[in-house]
């Protein structure tokens, strides 16, 4: 069988028989990769430990029929911050979760975000900073690197530049944030559509602002910062409650995107 050499990132993994695992891979060079780790829940198995998830491995993988089979594999990072730290290992997952999802759409720049990826679970690993504002970072830039960021600075319909005063709301389906103007229209033309004969049907794209959540100055600021911090961390980080809030607003964003429920983060969400 032909093999080939990768490093990645171990992202997913489910049991299969009695004593394997198949492992899901964010590779350097290939992107998603999906291979089976032979005896890896056997007890002393050399590669049960290198099949844990987020562990970084350089692996040699045989090409099989149906699943490819990993022949070698070595450690290269494991992150042992995240395994002292529930919250963090938590949010780490999520990235995992995120990179599952939307992994095949990166497969034009699989080294780029193999990168980002490694290098945001060692910040999370080993910084002192709110996970919750790592991981609002990472999510925004990974829909920068889709082609799907948010718009933050313009409204999304007139395109008019938002300030404190012009928020409306943020839309998940239209992909940002819509003015007061335009978020009362939208509802506006709604009632009056809904007063029309045969008007009763709920699929109408004129009761669309349903999909509407609104946003305050303060969120919007905040999405704003993380969308625009790069990898800096800043002296003041803006509330706790706030933070919560756009991580609701971008992780709901993505789940309309997947089209599916995003699930890494319930334990967070719940208060651990």
């Amino acid at each position: 069988m032909p093999a080939y050499k990768v490093e990645g990132v171990n992202v997913g993994s489910f049991n299969l028989g009695e004593t394997d695992k198949v492992l899901t891979v964010f590779t350097a060079e290939r992107g998603l990769v999906k291979a089976v780790a032979k005896g890896a829940r056997k007890p002393g198995s050399k590669i049960g430990g290198r099949a844990e998830l987020l562990n970084v491995n350089s692996l040699l993988i045989n090409t099989g029929k149906s699943i490819d089979i990993i022949n070698q594999a070595e450690s290269i990072e494991t992150f042992p911050g995240l395994r002292k730290d529930l919250s963090r290992l938590t949010f780490g997952l999520y990235y995992a979760e995120l990179t599952r999802e939307f992994g095949q759409g990166l497969a034009d720049e699989p080294a780029l975000h193999y990168q980002k990826l490694r290098g945001a679970l060692r910040l999370l690993a080993e910084s002192d900073a709110d996970p919750a504002w790592l991981s609002l970072v990472f999510a925004l830039d990974l829909c920068d690197m889709l082609g799907f960021r948010p718009e933050l600075t313009f409204c999304v319909t007139c395109r008019e530049v938002l300030t404190d005063f012009k928020l409306g709301a943020f839309h998940r389906d239209w992909g940002g944030v819509v003015c007061r103007d335009c978020l009362d229209a939208s509802r506006t033309a709604a009632v009056a559509e809904r007063s029309l004969p045969g008007s009763e049907r709920g699929d109408d794209e004129s009761r669309d602002f349903h999909y509407a959540v609104q946003i305050t100055p303060l969120v919007w600021k905040c999405l704003v910062l993380a969308g625009t911090a790069g990898g800096a961390v800043p002296e003041r980080l803006p509330p706790a409650q706030t933070l919560a809030a756009a991580q609701r607003l971008v992780k709901h964003y993505l789940e309309a995107r997947a089209g599916r429920r995003l699930k890494a983060l319930d334990l967070v969400e719940h208060g651990i």
